[in-house]
């Protein structure tokens, strides 16, 4: 009986709400408490860090019962909740509110997701209303893949997220893409003993997120340093293969790099390792899950890369300058940031792949640049492809117009683009025309998030 009583107040206040006189500072009151109601049923319900998002649905389930709320679609990763148009309304503006579910950290999600229900109901008159809630399972958005496209198209599209400082997000950053080539035969190693180096971190991770203290290594990074810095330090051994696996769009969780390694240089070869494996400790001790390293013999292979491939190969490796690439040192602005997304030695060739982001296409390009000398310097071809820009809104729309003129920028006009990934990106690839917005704000002006949203929604009350 315990955890229905949320749902049973819930469902008489709602009532009350509707009732009440239409006065603006008594709507904002009475909504203020029921944000209240449904951040208690959500800490109640959700008291451990990790959760089923079938747990979830159940939950979203009973509320939307307790609150004569349409279950619109359930899937195993995503729910869709509607509040349809109010009587004489059905031709205003159809809104989607956006949450996401952490699975792997179900309390931080009690603000999102509670204002999201609150501003479901908030508005006293309103068009169509959903409350879309997807799955967030550490940086892969598994919810957004999988929901049907219907119940993403509407008129203005709102993702709720939480941040360090409240702001309206109009559109994503620009995206490119380039490679690195070099193409020569196989040849035959001199030195007698392989090995194989190995590194896998969790399969999703988002290599454009710097807001976490630490972020997982990309393994093509790691062991590529270690090659160069054997090198540096006149270790001497062959390169037979080096590759990657990654998902689009995300930090590759696996690479591995098999060598030849000289008789007399085994010893300092497996001691620069073990050093390499406890910096690498060290440095990410604090990652939610652990990563493997690790370094073991195997049977020689038959071929090694050419000296020429191994020696573009080391260069870039300590030339490439990968991660944050520019930042403002006062306001930690990032304008651009890269990662190399994938490595193949496959029949002795050099393909290395690395992917761009980054404000505007001034900083695009001036990247690019860089990467141009870089590809002569270290005799490799050199190809880029622009993307253009993940998502943008309808800067004109009034969508945009108000949540802007309600949430002024922070910082400079360029701050209100992030370089990481929402489901905004993933969006727009099927529906490029939507009109979308990302409304990032602090968990303690939730009130003032929910009055702003009620009020777009509400088209009796002047805007």
């Amino acid at each position: 009986m315990k955890r229905l009583l949320p749902f049973i107040i819930s469902f008489v206040f709602i009532g009350a709400v509707a009732l009440s006189g239409c006065g603006e500072l008594d709507r904002n009151g009475e909504l203020s408490e029921f944000l209240s109601f449904n951040e208690d049923a959500f800490s109640e319900t959700f008291t451990e860090e990790t959760c089923d998002f079938s747990a979830f649905n159940t939950y979203m389930k009973n509320w939307a019962e307790a609150n004569s709320v349409d279950v619109a679609y359930e899937g195993d990763h995503s729910i869709v909740l509607k509040n349809s148009a109010h009587a004489g309304y059905e031709n205003e503006p159809s809104c989607v509110l956006l949450c996401h579910f952490n699975t792997l950290d179900a309390p931080s999600c009690k603000a999102i997701i509670a204002t999201g229900q609150t501003a479901l109901l908030g508005p006293v008159n309103h068009g169509d209303i959903s409350l879309v809630v997807t799955e967030y399972t550490g940086s892969r958005l598994t919810g957004i893949e999988e929901l049907p496209d219907k119940y993403l198209a509407c008129d203005n599209l709102i993702n709720l997220n939480t941040g360090n400082n409240n702001n309206i997000l109009t559109s994503g950053p620009v995206a490119a893409s380039c490679s690195f080539r070099s193409t020569h035969k196989r040849a035959e190693s001199t030195y007698a003993q392989a090995f194989e180096i190995k590194m896998s971190i969790p399969e999703y991770t988002d290599p454009f997120d710097f807001v976490k203290g630490s972020n997982y290594p990309n393994p093509i990074n790691t062991i590529g340093g270690f090659l160069a810095s054997g090198k540096s330090s006149g270790r001497l051994f062959d390169i037979a293969s080096f590759t990657s696996k990654a998902h689009e769009g995300y930090t590759p969780y696996y690479a591995d790099a098999v060598v030849v390694v000289d008789s007399n240089h085994i010893e300092g070869f497996k001691s620069r390792f073990e050093k390499s494996f406890d910096n690498m400790s060290d440095k990410f001790e604090d990652l939610e899950a652990e990563f493997e390293y690790t370094m073991e013999e195997v049977d020689m292979p038959r071929k090694v890369l050419s000296d020429n491939t191994a020696e573009n190969l080391i260069s870039l490796m300590y030339t490439l300058n990968t991660g944050v690439c520019q930042q403002d040192e006062e306001s930690g602005i990032i304008y651009s940031a890269s990662y190399i997304k994938s490595i193949n030695t496959d029949k002795g060739n050099l393909n290395l792949n690395v992917s761009i982001r980054a404000r505007g296409e001034s900083y695009l390009d001036s990247l690019s640049a860089e990467y141009e000398t870089i590809a002569g310097l270290c005799s490799t071809e050199y190809d880029y492809s622009k993307g253009g820009r993940l998502w943008s809104a309808d800067k004109k729309s009034s969508l945009v117009n108000y949540f802007t003129g309600c949430v002024p920028p922070q910082d400079q006009a360029e701050g209100a683009i992030s370089l990481r990934t929402y489901e905004n990106d993933i969006i727009a690839k099927s529906l490029p025309e939507q009109n979308m917005i990302i409304y990032s704000f602090e968990k303690g002006d939730r009130k003032t998030v929910l009055e702003n949203i009620t009020t777009f929604l509400d088209p009796s009350v002047q805007k």
